[in-house]
């Protein structure tokens, strides 16, 4: 009896010890996860913010040229803004470039989504 005691206290341990192990092991990737999750956010915000300035001296024409290189999505205008891919292009009455917008929208102020 006593043999069975201490064998069901040992596999009561380890089972615990088991699932301690999977909730750290969890919390590090979810951790992990968070973190590369912000870090492609910052970037994100960082590139758009950027190219309107890179692209100063390009015009339309180039600049949709360049991102349909790396696409297989045709470009399409919609609510004045140029799509190319997952990138949206908002180019001012010269065709200079006045903002790049991701597909998507976090409920930010961005000129291709209008309505937010």
């Amino acid at each position: 009896m006593k043999i069975t005691i201490a064998i069901l206290v040992v596999f009561l341990l380890a089972t615990n010890a088991f699932w301690l192990y999977q909730v750290v092991d969890t919390r590090v990737i979810l951790s992990s996860r968070d973190q590369q999750t912000y870090e492609l956010e910052e970037t994100r915000k960082q590139l758009m913010a950027t190219l309107p300035e890179v692209a100063k001296h390009a015009k339309k024409k180039e600049i949709i040229a360049a991102a349909s290189k790396h696409t297989d999505q045709e470009a399409f205008e919609k609510d004045g803004c140029t799509w190319v891919g997952w990138i949206g292009f908002k180019f001012d009455e010269s065709d200079k470039l006045k903002s790049v917008s991701p597909l998507w929208s976090y409920g930010e102020k961005d000129p291709c989504y209008p309505d937010l």
